[in-house]
């Protein structure tokens, strides 16, 4: 079971908790850039008070190594704006907005930090051990951020791709931070890969849900298509059925498919298990998640 607080973070629930629309994980970067105090306990304040509707997930201080979470990690934080009718926020599986405490130039102990990366970085190997016990890949899919300018990724993009993004990345948002990241960051780990990712929970979700419901019903639309398109190709399921939702006709198709496999019986009903998805996900271009 994963730990929806961060081991070692000051908790501080502010109890506004909100599902998320789910999707690959991620993780989304931002920095406080105050010019006028810049300080933990000053931004702490702030989130936890009058800043309360834009409070991210965690607040952590590169300098002090202090780290405050303000929302479980099944919950969406508020640090987003939308993109249209799509809630940013609430954005995959997980959606970790951590806000750091910094301010380009800032000077601390007579030295001026013009980027996050410059900064000693405490803590920023405890924040990462816990983004990947969430599943949340390593790396940047749409690269690092470069500077303080915007880097925008597509909606279908962002939808799609698990990983770390920059606010400046995030559609539906004007914001230019967090600034060049630590390299190093992730350590020796590998590239992370940028196919589109299926949570086979969601999947198994959705077949199970989908059929008895009203008919055109979605519960992971995107990831759901992912699946029906690949089924479409293997000439399962014919091309107006690929629409979203996991009805009857995509079970069966599904079935077809666990019996090209080998499988039969109950281990062929349609419904999804981790090693038939994959075989699915790695002949048309997806990776699936648990």
């Amino acid at each position: 079971m994963v730990d929806l607080w961060m081991p070692g973070a000051a908790q501080h629930s502010l109890g506004n908790t909100g599902v998320m629309d789910g999707g690959p994980a991620r993780a989304v970067w931002h920095i406080t850039s105050n010019d006028s105090d810049h300080t933990f306990a000053n931004e702490f304040g702030w989130f936890t008070g009058g800043g309360a509707d834009v409070a991210p997930h965690l607040l952590w201080d590169p300098f002090t190594g202090q780290i405050a979470q303000m929302f479980p990690a099944d919950s969406r934080s508020l640090s987003l704006q939308n993109d249209g009718t799509v809630r940013t926020n609430r954005t995959g599986k997980y959606c970790i907005q951590i806000e750091t405490v910094f301010t380009q130039g800032e000077i601390v102990n007579g030295k001026t930090y013009n980027t996050v990366a410059d900064t000693p970085c405490k803590g920023l190997d405890a924040i990462v051990t816990w983004l990947r016990s969430l599943g949340i890949a390593d790396g940047w899919p749409a690269g690092a951020p470069t500077g303080f300018h915007r880097q925008d990724v597509t909606l279908d993009f962002w939808l799609n791709h698990g990983g770390h993004y920059g606010h400046n990345m995030v559609p539906g948002n004007s914001h230019v931070d967090p600034g060049p990241m630590p390299a190093g960051m992730f350590g020796s780990s590998p590239k992370p890969s940028t196919k589109p990712q299926v949570s086979l929970e969601h999947i198994v979700y959705a077949a199970q849900h989908d059929p008895p419901a009203a008919q055109g019903h979605t519960s992971y639309k995107t990831e759901v298509l992912l699946v029906e398109k690949a089924l479409q190709a293997e000439k399962l399921l014919a091309a107006q059925y690929v629409d979203g939702s996991y009805g009857s006709l995509t079970v069966n198709a599904y079935a077809r498919w666990q019996k090209s496999l080998g499988y039969s019986g109950s281990a062929a009903d349609g419904i999804p298990g981790m090693t038939s998805l994959k075989k699915l996900g790695a002949k048309h271009g997806f990776d699936v998640v648990a």
